[in-house]
């Protein structure tokens, strides 16, 4: 995994992210470099096109849509 700090908080000012942290599924918003939750899922687990988009960060930009993006990894 490779975790770009600044890269990952100029993306959270626009909402919340979605991306790999030390191998887990994990979650920043608003300005924080550091993640605000980590999930129980691997992101190795995943199909390697979700690993991909992880890998470089997912941006949700209202909660609903990330409530959508957190029911289609983690069900």
């Amino acid at each position: 995994m490779v975790y770009h700090k600044q890269a990952i908080t100029a993306a959270v000012i626009l909402g919340f992210l979605l991306g790999n942290y030390k191998g887990y599924l994990a979650l920043w918003k608003e300005n924080s470099p550091d993640p605000y939750q980590i999930f129980p899922l691997y992101v190795e687990s995943l199909p390697k096109e979700d690993q991909n988009a992880l890998e470089k960060g997912i941006q949700a930009r209202s909660e609903l849509e990330l409530e959508q993006l957190l029911e289609d990894y983690l069900s």
